[in-house]
């Protein structure tokens, strides 16, 4: 037990109603059940399934959201709606936008990433109206009106699998509805399809990309002006009919709390706790690890909620954060289940059509992922077959962006 804090009376506050706030949450109520008072902060009143929202415009399937203010009472926790936009740790209280300020033994940041547009003339995926942005593109390529379409990655930092869903979907929308001589072009900085889940991996989706008529341009940082793109440090000007890509991600900017640069993101230690801020953790997109992930950002989340019920008193082993990514790859026909890879780490072939971990939804959270199975309308999931084995593969500093 931490000197000046009691097990019974502490106060531990979480910022953020995403994955890693929810996971931190249900992690916290695994370790110490309801001996600690927890309060949970978010701006959102909802928290929304958002891997799967990448479905939502070619009709196979819909994003589930759950409010906040009901998983909280179910958690025993209390519920603030509130922007949180300073941190005050020697005093342990959070300043919110228009008022209060909460207090806390012990913080957990996990406000996710602020998001922009990397392009004018563009399609962002994952910002407001880009779902209805996207049916639109399909709808034009079906009737003729746009004949070419590139996928671009503006940077290594984030998480870029959905990128890679968008194009293969739209190549299933576009064979299905029998539409003929449109090209459609992936581009991104990676030198191989999805180089973080290994060789064997990204040949894999090398070759859904080539079925699907996907031409693959890697190693290359493209730039939108207007119609144009131009592809690397050469300038090359390739003519586009429409661009779809991801957003720039970078740090929330709380006062008080420090940031690398020049992104902003919260420089963390390996349990989370934030660099000169005593009683402070974060976790999520908003830290400074390269992967914005939800399977990642529950694994963060799940280390630091072990240490801060370790600091409260729980008898919990603390272990340090220790990346394992996992993804399903969503292509228009079965979903492909992959993993990082590291040689000679298992036989099993990356991108299987069985799933490599339980359950096997987009987010593999430890306690995230059974607690919204238990909540969806998803039936046949149950219990694992017999012998269902679930993988874990770290990743390593070779496969890590940068």
């Amino acid at each position: 037990m931490s000197e000046g804090h009691s097990f019974i009376s502490a106060q531990v506050l979480i910022v953020g109603g995403g994955v890693a706030g929810l996971e931190a949450l249900l992690a916290l109520r695994a370790h110490v059940g309801d001996r600690v008072a927890v309060t949970l902060v978010s701006q959102d009143d909802w928290f929304v399934d958002r891997p799967l929202t990448v479905a939502e415009p070619f009709g196979l399937g819909l994003a589930a959201r759950y409010p906040l203010p009901e998983i909280a009472a179910e958690l025993n926790a209390g519920f603030v709606h509130a922007t949180v936009a300073a941190v005050v740790a020697a005093e342990h209280r959070v300043g919110c936008a228009g008022g209060p300020n909460i207090g806390f033994d012990s913080l957990i940041l996990a406000p996710g990433a602020r998001m922009r547009p990397p392009f004018a003339d563009a399609i962002t995926f994952g910002v407001a109206g880009s779902g209805r942005a996207v049916r639109d593109m399909l709808s034009r390529l079906c009737s003729g009106e746009v004949r070419s379409v590139a996928f671009v990655a503006p940077s290594m930092t984030g998480w870029l699998l959905p990128l890679y869903e968008l194009a293969l979907m739209t190549g299933r929308e576009l064979a299905r509805s029998k539409v003929e001589g449109a090209q459609l072009r992936l581009v991104t900085p990676e030198a191989r399809p999805l180089a973080l889940f290994g060789d064997r991996g990204s040949e894999s989706v090398g070759r859904l990309l080539a079925t699907a008529g996907i031409e693959f341009i890697g190693a290359t940082r493209a730039t939108v002006q207007g119609g144009d793109l131009a592809l690397g440090a050469t300038g090359e000007s390739v003519a586009v009919d429409c661009v779809v890509t991801m957003p720039l991600m970078s740090g929330p900017r709380l006062a008080g709390v420090p940031a690398t640069q020049p992104d902003d993101f919260i420089p963390v230690d390996e349990y989370g706790r934030v660099e000169g801020l005593a009683d402070v953790y974060a976790a999520g997109d908003a830290v400074d690890f390269p992967v914005k992930q939800g399977g990642i950002a529950a694994q963060q989340a799940d280390a630091v909620a072990a240490h801060v019920a370790a600091r409260h008193g729980a008898r919990v082993d603390a272990a340090p954060f220790r990346p394992v990514l996992r993804g399903m790859l969503m292509t228009g026909g079965e979903p492909r289940f992959m993993r990082s890879g590291v040689p000679g780490a298992d036989p099993d072939i990356p991108g299987a059509l069985y799933p490599l971990w339980w359950p096997p939804t987009k987010i593999a959270g430890r306690y995230l992922a059974p607690y919204l199975l238990e909540r969806s309308e998803v039936e046949g999931l149950g219990r694992p077959d017999e012998g269902f084995t679930d993988i874990d593969i770290p990743l390593t500093a070779s496969t890590l962006p940068g």
